[in-house]
């Protein structure tokens, strides 16, 4: 995780022990990527949120906090602040360590209001991790490095509908990638189960059936791990040409996901391009 300073890491403590003393709302861990040999699907750990009224992002990012992220991106990307803008915003909920994954890392579990941002100078973009405030910036470097006027944004979160049957859990996959969409209006489906089986499934039906060995597929969990791909939860990399019935693919380790269209695969973060590369040298190797 890069602060820009250790006096902005004291004060980020500070300010977390704080809120857990003062405040009970929804936290999101820094969950890691499941290893093949888990035998057991994680879960996001979260404090108990007794308020669920969602924050209103058009009370939070004012003039004065977009102002206050904006000068605090230039300085961190050696920009200058008249050619950045915000262009994408939601609220979050961060813990202690900003919401950012590094491997054996632990994380306090106190509940830090913040947003979470997406800025351009119009041909790079970086994505940002931040207090209510505008204050205490942390770039993912992950979910950052788009290039070329790709301009990320988020995967829409679903709202929870009480009337719904209750939704079942997911597959205990170690990777999954979904292309949809096109003008055929197919879903091809390849997933890695945790037993080494590679399956491949035309919109449901299973029309292949692989395996890789235990080293294949540990080898592509580091990578995993590595290129740290629950950071890139719910980033979306997608350019215009999705609305032209040009299919996207979208990718999911468990309970992270994020979704990016192939004519733009060289202007996405460097690190989803690995994870990426990785997975169709997996595939070639299946038998």
């Amino acid at each position: 995780m890069n602060a820009f300073t250790a006096k902005t890491k004291t004060l980020l403590t500070l300010v977390g022990l704080l809120a857990l003393s003062s405040t009970a709302v929804g936290a999101i861990a820094c969950a890691p990527v499941p290893r093949p040999d888990s035998g057991s699907v994680p879960e996001e750990t979260a404090i108990p949120n007794p308020t669920p009224e969602p924050i209103e992002l058009e009370a939070v990012l004012t003039p004065e906090v977009s102002d206050r992220i904006l000068l605090a991106v230039a300085a961190d990307v050696d920009r200058p602040v008249s050619t950045l803008r915000i262009a994408a915003s939601e609220p979050a909920t961060w813990d202690g360590c900003m919401g950012i994954y590094e491997p054996d890392q632990a994380c306090t579990m106190i509940a830090i209001f913040g947003l979470r941002v997406v800025v351009t100078d119009g041909d790079q973009s970086w994505v940002y991790h931040t207090r209510q405030d505008g204050q205490e910036l942390v770039q993912n470097p992950t979910a950052s490095g788009s290039r070329n006027g790709l301009i990320p944004d988020f995967i829409p979160q679903v709202q929870p509908n009480p009337e719904a049957e209750p939704e079942t859990e997911p597959e205990a996959h170690v990777f999954r990638a979904v292309e949809s969409g096109g003008l055929a209006g197919r879903q091809l489906e390849t997933v890695l189960l945790a037993d080494g089986r590679l399956l491949q499934r035309e919109n449901g039906t299973v029309v292949s059936e692989q395996r890789v060995t235990p080293a294949q597929l540990a080898a592509f969990q580091q990578v995993l791990e590595d290129q740290r791909f629950p950071n890139l939860n719910r980033m979306r990399y997608v350019t215009d040409a999705a609305f032209a019935d040009y299919p996207t693919v979208q990718l999911s380790a468990m309970y992270h996901q994020t979704e990016y269209i192939d004519l733009a695969l060289d202007d996405i973060p460097p690190a989803l391009q690995a994870v990426i590369q990785a997975w169709e040298e997996l595939m070639a190797q299946a038998q």
